[in-house]
């Protein structure tokens, strides 16, 4: 019961926000991630490539979509 609940509450917020919002919220973890990414690879080289890889996709993926 509470979960459907909290499931509609989150749908009618995701409704409001536009895609725009979305697309500058992927880009912006996405630096973050990658740049963490960096910083790491020294420490863990699996940590640091996970992190460099997702944040690339998620850079990609934001800039390829503005395009379109």
């Amino acid at each position: 019961m509470i979960d459907e609940i909290l499931g509609l509450l989150l749908d009618a917020v995701v409704e409001f926000i536009p895609n725009s919002v979305w697309k500058i919220l992927a880009f912006v973890i996405g630096a973050v991630a990658t740049a963490a990414g960096v910083l790491m690879i020294d420490e863990s080289l699996w940590a640091g490539g996970a992190l460099i890889t997702v944040g690339l996709f998620l850079l990609a993926g934001s800039v390829i979509s503005w395009f379109q």
